[in-house]
């Protein structure tokens, strides 16, 4: 079968039409996927604990242990990263505080999610919605690794 010059171009546009459809989207990820690192540090509590991940858009991961060393630590589950990607899609970054900790609570953990060059601190004292279950998600990620 042989395309005339019009089929070939009509078949061009339409591969060029779908292919736009996958584009970014006005929360910052690309067909649903988080399109930066997603990281999350976990600090305090009474026996200074710190620790960390990171989640590359590639699927990467490192995980940051008490002695501050950043190890390369097994990739996500594909159940992981689906679950990630729809943690990170819910949330709206630009709404965010940068910072969400009570000043009269002591020994408490802080959480410091970073992603798309938006910060936040929190120590999970106020319910953050989609924020609270997308640093418990990376929490879980990161006990199983590390």
């Amino acid at each position: 079968m042989t395309l005339r010059p019009r089929g070939l171009l009509a078949l061009l546009v339409g591969a060029a039409l779908l292919t736009g459809c996958g584009g970014a989207s006005a929360s910052g990820t690309e067909s649903g996927s988080a399109t930066e690192t997603v990281s999350l540090r976990v600090s305090g509590g009474i026996a200074g604990v710190q620790r960390g991940i990171d989640v590359s858009p590639g699927g990467e991961v490192f995980v940051t242990g008490r002695g501050g060393a950043r190890e390369s630590a097994d990739p996500l589950s594909p159940a992981e990263s689906e679950e990630l990607d729809t943690l990170v899609a819910a949330v709206d970054f630009d709404d965010l505080p940068s910072r969400s900790v009570s000043e009269s609570s002591m020994d408490r953990f802080e959480y410091r999610l970073q992603y798309g060059g938006h910060t936040l601190v929190t120590d999970k004292s106020e319910d953050l919605g989609p924020v609270d279950d997308l640093i418990s998600h990376l929490n879980s990620c990161m006990q199983k690794r590390g």
